[in-house]
């Protein structure tokens, strides 16, 4: 055989490998492994207010609106975001035509409907109800005085009309979070108690569920009828883990492909997988709550003296890795009222031990912490601190039931936090903690006209611009003046993800997969499949 045909042969060769090789790699399955803990509820996002169980439910039910990966909102089951009437009473919706439920059932009014008259029913236990219930009636149904939701006007199976009680800026933000994914009216009768449990949850989203034990596992399938277009992934297993370390080494192993990353371990894993480290920062303030009920920290000296005690960029950088931003406010940077112009809150311990001789206190205070486990090595390092001034702190570590129960009984003295917004806006990280009639039960007790007076402007105001004004405002008075919360730091928190991950983008702290890919052929030489 001459040479020129042996080259030709082998080039003949190659290339018939390399489009074998192709077409294997259409073939195989583009299947994402991502790592959670078990939230310990149904996958129905009107009963559950976890951020694990929106990242499998908010894939196969959708909000008529959403925040997209870059926290800007968009229609998603509407033609064009709702129009308002001059007086902010009454949102006029239209939704797209030809949607369908993976029941094959069509989306029409009737389900919206349904879905905001079960969202109050008593019988629902709906854990997010104080989102929409300036909607008109609502407050009816809660009581159990009606059944139907007076303000909600069915124009056709297309359109309807959401009337409020009173003029309410943040509606449309409230109505593109996941406790506002709308549900079939038919299959969610039909599942009445079931409904969220095993595969009994249906949807208009891009994947549907294949299967579900509600304890280890979730596997969701593409649905291949999507309307919102290409649908990338072939499933998404969505596995349970008990504990982080456990989710750290199937990680490791290779089980999974995406997994939360502590900051305890940030160091560690930076060495060890340098290029799957993401970093990421929701917006949210990490902070110490304050009881103002307890005779120390009713006085604002001890308040600001707690705050000026608290070296905030050192630990940042030695206790959190370097995982945050030290705090210039209480609201993060991302949301609109954050003041730029403020610098870092001011680190004083001198001024902290003057601030409470001033108030009488020549011997050390005592005050009592209770905090949840992934909060305790913050809380330790603000004891450390606060011991330097003269204030001892008691640290009790429980789990978060307990946590939860004492809380709302009004039995916190201290604690430590993060509150994360499920969206850029004021309201969210103020009304439903600080507000004086939510604050009680929140173990706060702040009761304050002024800053009452700007959060309910901010709800009544339309343009943007001013609300943000008035949340500045409603900041400065809150965390430089009364000094209600301690804020410590903007977190910035980090994930993991396989090289073969392509397009994950985390805007927020739920886990979204919306435009997420994988490299199939990389995928399957990780996993064997």
């Amino acid at each position: 055989m001459n040479k020129k045909l042996a080259l030709a042969l082998s080039l003949v060769l190659t290339i018939a490998l390399l489009l074998s090789s192709a077409a294997v790699a259409e073939d195989l399955p583009k299947v994402l492994y991502f790592g959670q803990a078990y939230a310990g509820t149904a996958l129905d996002m009107q009963i559950s207010t976890n951020s694990g169980t929106a990242s499998i439910a908010d894939l196969v039910t959708e909000s008529l609106i959403r925040f997209d990966d870059n926290n800007e909102l968009q229609p998603i089951l509407l033609t064009k975001l709702p129009d308002v009437s001059e007086d902010g009473l009454v949102y006029s919706f239209e939704l797209k035509e030809g949607v369908y439920f993976t029941d094959g059932t069509e989306l029409h009014s009737s389900d919206v409907k349904f879905t905001l008259e079960r969202l109050f029913n008593p019988d629902t236990h709906a854990g997010s109800t104080s989102f929409f219930t300036m909607i008109e009636g609502s407050t009816a149904i809660l009581k159990g005085e009606a059944t139907e939701l007076s303000g909600f006007e069915t124009v056709d199976d297309y359109h309807f009309n959401i009337t409020l009680e009173f003029p309410f800026a943040p509606f449309v933000k409230n109505m593109a979070t996941s406790y506002a994914d709308i549900f079939p009216e038919k299959a969610t009768t039909e599942a009445g108690k079931q409904w969220g449990l095993s595969t009994n949850l249906i949807g208009t989203g891009p994947y549907k569920v294949k299967e579900n034990d509600d304890s280890t596992e979730v596997v969701l399938i593409k649905n291949e009828n999507y309307h919102g277009g290409e649908v990338l992934l072939d499933e998404i297993h969505f596995i349970y883990y008990d504990n982080a370390d456990t989710k750290l080494l199937a990680y490791e192993n290779g089980d999974i492909d995406v997994s939360d990353l502590p900051a305890s371990q940030l160091l560690q894993y930076q060495s060890l997988y340098p290029d799957e480290v993401h970093p990421y920062n929701p917006p949210g303030t990490y902070f110490v709550h304050l009881n103002l009920k307890n005779e120390y920290l009713a006085d604002i000296n001890v308040r600001k003296a707690i705050s000026l005690a608290i070296n905030r960029e050192e630990l940042i950088d030695t206790i959190l890795n370097g995982s945050g931003i030290p705090a210039t406010s209480f609201l993060n940077y991302k949301i609109p009222g954050h003041d730029d112009s403020l610098g870092v809150y001011e680190y004083d311990p001198d001024q902290a031990r003057q601030l409470l001789a001033d108030a009488g206190y020549t011997e050390p205070i005592t005050l009592n912490a209770e905090v949840r486990e992934g909060d305790a090595l913050t809380i330790t390092a603000v004891q450390g601190y606060l011991q330097e001034v003269g204030i001892n702190l008691n640290i009790s570590i429980v789990d978060s039931a307990t946590w939860t129960s004492d809380r709302s009984a009004g039995n916190i003295e201290v604690t430590s936090l993060s509150w994360n917004a499920l969206f850029p806006d004021g309201d969210s990280q103020f009304y439903t903690y600080f507000y004086s009639t939510a604050a009680a039960g929140r173990s706060v007790f702040y009761a304050s006209e002024e800053f009452d007076q700007l959060l309910d402007n901010g709800r009544l105001n339309t343009n943007e611009d001013e609300r943000a004004e008035l949340y500045r405002q409603a900041d400065y008075l809150f965390s430089r003046e009364d000094y209600v919360a301690i804020p410590l730091y903007y977190p910035q928190n980090n994930y993991l993800a396989k090289p073969h991950v392509i397009g994950f983008e985390l805007p927020n702290l739920i886990f979204h997969f919306w435009n997420t890919d994988v490299d199939a052929a990389a995928s399957a030489a990780v996993h064997g499949n």
